[in-house]
């Protein structure tokens, strides 16, 4: 058999929750990175510097821009304007600091209360030229206490030392892995045709066979890593002393092997037993479904069973019928008789020509 025919699926650690599971068995299953943000970096305290520097610079240049060309009043709304933007993100950005949060609040709602002011021409005729910037500072103000105090994203974890691929165990052993999952997904079927038969627990049993999943794939890693090092040890042996130590080693691997290997015969068994317990359910369902309608078969024989009686009716018309038949015979008879009598007259003698 070759080895795409036995590959197993990806193993997770059973410790997780059930949505990080399940994100990562989605990205194994499609061989993709750890899950990023919508640019494809994942989220760190660099990139959120990062992040806010290249904010900062661009509404900087826009700002310098605004005031040399257009003066007070275009630097006002593109400062209002990069300033609201960043703290609405803080606000619906989850990981951000409560603390952050809340100034980030308090400065937005300031930047619309003031807006009417400067928009309707409230404020003096020549505003000092240094408000805009004043904007600018407490966004640069922002910037700095978001990336501070932000935190990685605990949804953003690498995982992968919780995550056991195909490739991290070796060939030989992937038909050990392949009889588990292939008992998981009898399990997993049997419970879909038990239904809510509470005669086998295979919740219980879905539960304890993805542990004993997760640590035989454990198993079976660790176990490859140890043996490319005794494999390489012992090709790199220089003397019979250091193969001898070395068979010491090859004996625990050898051990190693057979326990998890009868750790999975076990598995199987009981994958055994539960399509037994499948097949005897199946059994059971018939059998009372047949047994459910053997009141109609019985009640359809009782109703039959009254037609070996002779009935008087039939027996009636069979009388009447017998005496159409002798009728018809007698006519038949008749009309026989005559047919006959006719045949037996005699010819007519025919007219001058008898004589000749």
């Amino acid at each position: 058999m070759s080895e795409d025919v036995i590959r197993p699926r990806p193993v997770i650690d059973t410790a997780l929750p059930d949505d990080v599971r399940e994100e990562l068995y989605r990205q194994a299953a499609g061989q993709e990175p750890r899950r990023t943000r919508d640019n494809g970096a994942p989220t760190s305290r660099a990139l959120r510097l990062r992040e806010g520097g290249v904010q900062l610079f661009g509404v900087a240049f826009t700002l310098v821009l605004a005031l040399l060309t257009a003066g007070w009043y275009l630097g006002m709304v593109i400062a209002s304007i990069g300033l609201v933007a960043y703290v609405g993100a803080l606000l619906v950005r989850r990981n951000t600091n409560p603390v952050v949060r809340a100034a980030g609040g308090v400065v937005g709602a300031g930047t619309f209360a003031t807006a009417p002011l400067w928009l309707f021409d409230l404020l003096p005729q020549d505003p000092p030229g240094g408000v805009p910037w004043l904007l600018f500072a407490l966004l640069v103000g922002m910037v700095t206490a978001d990336t501070l105090t932000s935190r990685d994203d605990p949804d953003d974890e690498d995982h992968r030392d919780r995550l056991v691929m195909p490739e991290d165990v070796s060939a030989a052993d992937h038909e050990l892995l392949v009889a588990v999952q292939r008992t998981i997904d009898q399990v997993t079927d049997a419970r879909v045709e038990l239904g809510s038969s509470d005669t086998l627990d295979t919740a219980r049993g879905l539960a304890v066979l993805r542990e004993e999943e997760w640590r035989i794939a454990s198993l079976l890693t660790r176990q490859r890593e140890l043996r490319r090092g005794f494999v390489r040890r012992w090709q790199q042996a220089s003397s019979p002393r250091v193969l001898d130590v070395l068979r010491h080693q090859r004996a625990h691997l050898v051990a190693a092997q057979e326990h998890v290997r009868d750790r999975v015969d076990q598995i199987v068994e009981y994958g055994r037993l539960v399509e037994e317990s499948v097949l005897a359910h199946r059994e059971w369902e018939q059998c009372q479904e047949a047994l459910d309608a053997m009141d109609a078969y019985a009640a359809l024989r009782a109703e039959a069973s009254l037609m070996s009686v002779p009935s008087s009716e039939v027996r009636d018309l069979s009388g009447t019928a017998e005496a159409a038949r002798r009728v018809r015979d007698d006519s038949v008879t008749r009309v026989l008789a005559a047919v006959s009598d006719l045949a037996e007259l005699p010819e007519p003698a025919e007219d001058g020509r008898a004589g000749r």
